[in-house]
């Protein structure tokens, strides 16, 4: 066991790289897709139902589907105007994933421009602390990408449990593994719940400040 672990730790780290990688880039692409799809929501003009019923459709896809979908019926090498690329299976993740971040990412973002209309800017803030939970929702889900091919932590994890024999091994490393999952989660929700406790105290010291002004004042 401890002569599998290690050469497991520096895969499954590296394998969990690959999927904190697949999640930066769907973020990135919800935030592209979905940003603009807010606004024309918020602003209720003629855009405005068009975005509603494409965001509803992104709502329902089925992300699992959409990735079998990708890997096995767009062309290896496909082409979008001038710009050719290849459907790769960490590709067709991404792609996958970026669906549902753009649905995320639009009903959280009309919301938060709802908050800051009305003059709260606290809880727009919480649009950031939405992003950082959708971020954790993909990391896990990026691990669906072992049933097409991506070498990933879950891809890592499952071949180093079938060279187990033992089934007392293999739930030690899925302890470990959790462990690890855990342990990364806590350290990002602490550097988010620090940087949203100084935000709090930088938007509520002139707030309270007026308040005592008006009190003050005779």
């Amino acid at each position: 066991m401890l002569e599998l672990l290690g050469r497991f730790l520096p895969a499954f780290l590296s394998g969990l790289a690959v999927n904190f990688e697949i999640a930066i880039c769907a973020l990135l692409g919800g935030l592209l897709l979905g940003a603009p799809l807010a606004v024309a929501r918020f602003r209720n003009g003629l855009a405005s139902t068009p975005a509603a019923w494409l965001v509803a459709l992104l709502r329902t896809v089925p992300t699992f589907v959409v990735m079998f979908f990708l890997v096995n019926v767009v062309p290896a090498t496909a082409s979008i105007g001038g710009w050719k690329f290849g459907m790769t299976p960490w590709l067709a993740v991404v792609l996958s994933l970026t669906l549902y971040a753009a649905a995320y990412v639009s009903d959280h973002a009309v919301e938060a421009m709802r908050q800051l209309r009305s003059g709260s800017p606290v809880a727009a803030m919480l649009f950031v602390m939405g992003l950082v939970r959708a971020f954790f929702v993909m990391v896990l889900s990026s691990g669906f990408g072992a049933a097409v091919g991506v070498v990933e932590a879950t891809t890592i994890t499952l071949r180093a449990i079938e060279t187990l024999p033992k089934v007392s091994d293999r739930l030690l490393l899925i302890g470990l593994v959790i462990l690890i999952f855990t342990v990364c989660f806590q350290l990002i929700y602490q550097v988010i719940n620090r940087w949203r406790g100084k935000l709090n105290q930088r938007f509520h010291r002139p707030v309270q400040a007026a308040r005592l002004e008006g009190v003050e004042q005779p």
